[in-house]
């Protein structure tokens, strides 16, 4: 007999366990860290602080836990919505996709009723079974996660122009290159809307993070930022050995696209990750950019697709 009931304390290392086999079914490869060497407190707070906001599910066939769901809400874009990021679902091998209809089903309703008409999903890029079944039911794919080992790739690029770190002198020009970027994202409706940067901002990052500049007789053309200390994350499953593309992100100007620029960047990224010690470099991007999705796969293995579906208002 199947049967879903609202998870308690005593059902999260049942949960916690059935999704590090979801993980190294889906997950686990020489591109990918670890997560499951030292992660699964974070998913254990995660699933804790979930059941008792009473966001959490099990799904039982007799007396076994077989699948659970533990989502979070927030406003997205100015839009209520409930989440299920990565380490917020896991599913028994065996019959999974029946497991996951029954739970989504049931969470929907539970979301609905909260006026939660925006619901968001991460899952395994190569969980093709469960990606192609949310395709079925309305979700459509908005943001990958990939990653790659700092080690797997020795790229060797001919660049004629200038690579080099930024610093405190550079916030003004970062500035203005950064905010050209949002310029080029926001003249687009398929893109994400993107907070103004500031040079507080900036500098801030600086102090524990890279911003990768291109110059082209002085001029800034290219960026490429990163961290070298994500940490833990419960979403992208960065780890203590990870480094990650974040905050302005990566961004060629327009007039020099094409020219290997955004692979001479990566190479200088690539190069600072081995000498910090960092075995493992992440990027999200969204899949409506053309550019991003053309370039990052060449690099980097997809991990994680985000997915969206909205609920019809008039239900």
């Amino acid at each position: 007999m199947i049967r879903i009931v609202p998870m308690k304390a005593e059902h999260i290392p049942d949960a916690v366990n059935l999704w590090k086999e979801q993980f190294v079914r889906y997950c686990y490869s020489n591109s990918f860290p670890d997560f499951t060497a030292g992660g699964l407190s974070v998913i254990n707070a995660y699933l804790k602080e979930q059941t008792e906001k009473k966001n959490a599910i099990i799904i039982k066939r007799d007396s076994d836990i077989i699948g659970y769901m533990a989502w979070m809400y927030f406003d997205f874009h100015k839009e209520r919505t409930a989440f299920l990021p990565t380490a917020a679902h896991a599913a028994s091998p065996h019959d999974d996709i029946r497991i996951y209809e029954e739970m989504y089903y049931h969470a929907a309703q539970k979301w609905v009723d909260d006026k939660r008409f925006n619901h968001l999903w991460m899952t395994y890029s190569d969980n093709h079974p469960l990606r192609e079944k949310l395709y079925d039911i309305g979700f459509g794919s908005y943001v990958i996660d990939a990653c790659q080992s700092t080690g797997a790739l020795n790229l060797s690029v001919t660049c004629d122009y200038e690579i080099s770190s930024s610093g405190i002198k550079d916030v003004d020009e970062l500035l203005a290159f950064a905010n050209l970027s949002n310029d080029y994202y926001a003249a687009s409706p398929v893109f994400l809307k993107r907070n103004e940067y500031s040079a507080a901002e900036i500098t801030e990052f600086l102090k524990e993070g890279y911003i990768l500049t291109a110059r082209d007789k002085g001029r800034i053309i290219g960026v490429m930022s990163f961290s070298m200390d994500p940490g833990y994350h419960f979403e992208h499953l960065t780890a203590a050995d990870s480094s990650s593309i974040k905050f302005i992100g990566a961004f060629i100007h327009s007039d020099y696209r094409g020219r290997g620029i955004g692979t001479a960047l990566l190479e200088k990224v690539f190069t600072i990750c081995r000498e910090k010690h960092k075995s493992y470099l992440h990027v999200s991007f969204e899949t409506a950019n053309p550019d991003a999705v053309h370039f990052w796969p060449k690099y980097f293995k997809p991990a994680i697709h985000s997915v969206r579906r909205t609920i019809n208002k008039d239900i």
